[in-house]
């Protein structure tokens, strides 16, 4: 075939190309080879013969024509590429494909055992549609296990899913086992898939469900319902749900509920805890009463948000009754910081400022803050980093390196992520550090941060804090009158200066842009994006980005804190977490933000901004003058639109104490 002939063998290397046009000519090869062309791949393949990423062209065509594709030609590719981390997207590509046209024979010959659903629905079909039945009772349970999963599975699972209907092997049991975990996930419309499944006898309960989460006022308050487990399980869901928006309408149904039904002991007490905390994490004036009504129950929750109910209202006296309480987590620098704060309030001086000076000679959010109570100068430690120049040149001609190097010329972030990698896990501990300063020489900044930071090596600021894409954000900093060290503070913490980042929620790019508020605040500008993927350019990502954050800054009237505290969580939320009349102090309104999440970034963005003020001109602004007070709003001063939102609201398990911020 032409195809084996031009892609399996490499084409005897020609003289060699300026370098330059080799990376122009490889991203149109690239563009092709993805898009399945060997016609317009073709006349490319002499000139990138002998370049690093020839390879990839290969992979890039083969992926992207595997229907077409005999087995010989990919496991070619495997065995010559096997040290390549694209060779196991490609078995893996490859293995779906083989999963989809049910050729369970070569799929069994190349799955590993691996926790992909995929390829795990696609290793349970292959085994029950195989003649082997020695061990068929266990992928029989296998495939009930796959089954009973509350979510949609991926087609892999449809010939296993055959076998288990056909051989009648799920019972009624596991069909309402499915259907609760599809509701309590809110996965309604598998849900409603599955109900006619179900015994005349159980459909009442589940439709019923299903109507509560239409309306769940038509049942809670309208509807009797039998005083049975399952029934109890579907009013305890809609109490929780209504909780997240409305906790005061929540502890109304809830005290009617309670009455009508015997909940157990351990769903009351879970109830009372979480309505407790809904108050508190919507910041209602009788949270503390609430609180301290469930405060004898063993869930530490409740006393983390006594203790910031307290700091918010300035109820020193009482925050130092509950501060002992916190156990092991009263000895971090956040809580700390507040027993100085509370015993600095209530006329113990001494012991306040020895908590200071414990807290000030570090480089972070706390130690600022306590440095400025002390008027302190900042510590701000900079440790030179120690090139060797001749292991820096020596691992600049390593092929993964190399290779890297090459995909973040052209733009494949992730790729290149995956070489870099995967060239330097078997390297030393110094020679890791050396490759941060690599990466730095070749202006990849986020890999530089992360190996630097990975490997444990100097505390080189100019690299963990770096004037990245200067050129392009100073003049746009200067035009918005947006503080530049700002600005890096919010990219460094948003997306560690990687222009590929994308988040779970699905911002993008270096400042993490929603879409839709990429779209709306392009359009603006007189830009017009060619898709979402427009905004992983680093250019358009920072000038939609910036202009973004200067609307929050106007928006917000001058406040960084708001403005920040906005970009992450949304205007609106912001504005509902402000005094409702006079003043706050700064510190105590960011130590209160419900989420973890925006409390954990503010703190970063700003203590980075810091750090970067110093990279930039030498000097620091204290970070008490960047909190500044936060006051209510005068009437119309700050009102938003809800869309000018930039991210959905973080989810229940996103407020738990015990989930790290994703934005460290």
């Amino acid at each position: 075939m032409v195809l084996l002939s031009l892609l399996l063998c490499l084409i005897p290397p020609v003289s060699a190309a300026d370098l330059t046009a080799q990376r122009t000519a490889f991203k149109q090869a690239w563009a092709a080879a993805q898009a399945g062309d060997l016609a317009k791949l073709t006349p490319y393949l002499n000139e990138l013969a002998d370049y690093p990423l020839y390879p990839y062209l290969r992979f890039a065509y083969l992926d992207s024509t595997l229907a077409q594709q005999p087995p010989g030609a990919v496991e070619a590719f495997l065995n010559e590429q096997a040290d390549l981390p694209v060779a196991e997207r490609l078995r893996r590509d490859w293995l779906a494909e083989l999963a989809k046209q049910q050729d369970w024979s070569d799929f069994l010959a190349h799955y590993h055992d691996e926790t992909d659903p995929l390829l795990r629905c696609g290793a349970v079909s292959a085994h029950l549609a195989g003649t082997d039945r020695e061990d068929r009772d266990a992928w029989v349970v296998a495939a009930q296990h796959l089954w009973l999963l509350p979510r949609v599975q991926p087609t892999t699972c449809d010939a296993a899913f055959q076998y288990l209907n056909a051989h009648h092997r799920i019972t009624n049991g596991m069909v309402m086992q499915r259907i609760q975990g599809a509701l309590q996930a809110r996965q309604y419309a598998l849900a409603r898939q599955l109900v006619p499944q179900l015994d005349a006898v159980d459909r009442p309960w589940a439709r019923i469900w299903l109507t509560m989460a239409a309306d769940r006022s038509e049942v809670l308050e309208n509807m009797q319902v039998p005083d049975e487990p399952r029934y109890q399980l579907m009013l305890l869901n809609g109490i929780q749900l209504t909780a997240r928006s409305d906790p005061q309408r929540a502890r109304h149904l809830w005290s009617v509920l309670s009455q009508r039904y015997h909940f157990g002991i351990d769903d009351i007490r879970a109830t009372q805890v979480l309505l407790a905390l809904e108050s508190a994490w919507h910041l209602q004036p009788d949270a503390a009463e609430l609180l301290a009504q469930v405060r004898h129950y063993d869930d530490a929750r409740v006393t983390e948000w006594r203790a910031r109910i307290a700091l918010r209202d300035a109820q020193w006296q009482n925050l130092l009754k509950i501060l002992p309480n916190l156990g092991a987590s009263a000895n971090k620098p956040e809580w700390r910081y507040w027993k100085a704060r509370a015993l600095e309030a209530t006329g113990r001086n001494d012991q306040a400022m020895a908590i200071y000076e414990s807290l000030a000679d570090g480089m972070d959010y706390y130690s600022f803050l306590a440095a400025d109570r002390l008027n302190l100068t900042y510590t701000i430690t900079q440790e030179a980093s120690q090139p060797a120049e001749d292991v820096i040149a020596q691992l600049g001609t390593r092929d993964g390196l190399v290779r890297a190097r090459e995909l973040f010329y052209a733009g494949l972030y992730g790729y290149a992520n995956a070489e870099w990698v995967a060239a330097s896990a078997a390297l030393s501990r110094p020679a890791r550090c050396q490759t941060a300063l690599l990466a730095q020489q070749w202006g990849w900044s986020g890999r530089a941060m992360q190996t630097l930071a990975n490997a444990g090596c100097w505390g080189d600021l100019s690299i963990s804090y770096p004037l990245a894409y200067e050129s392009t954000l100073a003049p746009r900093a200067q035009k918005l009158g947006l503080d530049l060290p700002w600005i890096y503070g919010l990219i460094r913490s948003e997306s560690v200066f990687r222009p590929d980042a994308v988040s779970a929620a699905g911002a993008l790019g270096l400042m993490q842009l929603m879409p839709a508020t990429g779209k709306r605040v392009a359009a603006r500008l007189g830009l017009a994006l060619d898709g979402h993927q427009a905004l992983l350019d680093p250019d358009t990502n920072l000038a939609v980005g910036s202009t973004y954050l200067g609307h929050l800054l106007q928006r917000f009237n001058g406040s960084e804190l708001l403005a920040t505290a906005a970009y992450n969580a949304g205007p609106d939320r912001v504005l509902a977490w402000l005094p409702k009349t006079g003043s706050l102090s700064a510190d105590a309104w960011v130590d209160s933000i419900p989420f973890p999440e925006t409390r954990n970034y503010v703190r970063n963005v700003l203590s980075a901004a810091v750090i970067f003020d110093w990279r930039l001109h030498g000097r620091t602004e204290r970070l008490s003058a960047r909190l500044g007070q936060v006051r209510a709003p005068s009437a119309g001063s700050m009102s938003l639109p809800a869309a000018a939102q930039t991210t959905p609201a973080p989810t229940a398990a996103s407020r738990s104490p015990s989930l790290p911020s994703a934005l460290q």
